[in-house]
Formats: C-alpha cells, sequence, structure tokens
C-alpha cells in the first residue's frame, strides 16, 4: 500500500513538473511580449514577405519588451501586415484585423486580436512544433488580463 502511495505521488510530482515545462514562463502572470515573441517565431519564414527580413531583429526586440495593450496592437498590426496573403485561411480579413488591432485599449482585447491572427492563420504557416507548444500558450495567453 505505501508502494502505490509513493508510486502515485511521484507520478503526481513528474506531471506537474512536465505540465509546467511546457507552458511559457509567467512572472505574475504572463508576460504578454514573450507570447507575442514566441507566435512570432512558431511562422515560418517563409510565410512572411521579403520585407521581414529586415525588419524581424528589431521587431521581436521591440515584441519581447511590449507591455501595454496599445503597444501590443501594433506590434500586431505591424506583425500581420508582413505575413503572405495566401498564409490566411480562406475568408479571413486581414485588414479587418490590422484595423481592429490598431484600435485595442485592453489588454483583453489585445489578446483576443493575437488569437484571432493566430487562429485567422493556415496550420502551414506555422514551424512544425507550433502544434505542440499552442495549448501552453494560449493557456498562458487566457492568463492575461
Amino acid at each position: 500500500m505505501k508502494l502505490k502511495f509513493a508510486f502515485a505521488a511521484v507520478s503526481m510530482l513528474f506531471f506537474v513538473a512536465v505540465t509546467n515545462a511546457q507552458l511559457p514562463k509567467v512572472n505574475g502572470g504572463a508576460n504578454i511580449g514573450s507570447l507575442l515573441s514566441q507566435f512570432t517565431n512558431a511562422i515560418k519564414p517563409a510565410s512572411f514577405t521579403d520585407q521581414w527580413t529586415g525588419t524581424k531583429g528589431n521587431f521581436l526586440s521591440t515584441a519581447g519588451k511590449v507591455k501595454d495593450a496599445v503597444g501590443v496592437g501594433k506590434s500586431i498590426a505591424s506583425l500581420a501586415g508582413f505575413i503572405k496573403p495566401d498564409m490566411f485561411k480562406q475568408g479571413f480579413n486581414v485588414q479587418n484585423l490590422i484595423s481592429t488591432a490598431n484600435t485595442v485599449k485592453t489588454m483583453a482585447q489585445a489578446t483576443g486580436v493575437l488569437k484571432n491572427l493566430e487562429g485567422g492563420l493556415k496550420p502551414e504557416a506555422f514551424l512544425s512544433g507550433w502544434s505542440t507548444k499552442r495549448t501552453g500558450w494560449l493557456s498562458a495567453l487566457n492568463l492575461i488580463k
């Protein structure tokens, strides 16, 4: 009986450790800049326009430091503008997303627009590892208020 209890306790600790390892790091809540950078890095380089090459480094540097809703919205609008139109799902209105992103005032609006952008991209726009990281990323994004 004691052996079963010890095994169950060790198994639970392992599960908690593995689950936490899959979630993006959070400091007193999720870091929106880090989540935006993770999302950007999950998009295949071939999914971006040629103009992205000269902008990527500056974008990622800035995005990683963004902490307010307006900054997140502007970053999302900029990012969406660098993604090739054929990487969006049929019927997805990227211009509407860009307009909305440029007018966000709250973090809830900003996270909603980021989720909308992620959901508007075709699966082939992402690197292969995104599907395994997506759930943890969305969970962390949902922590942002």
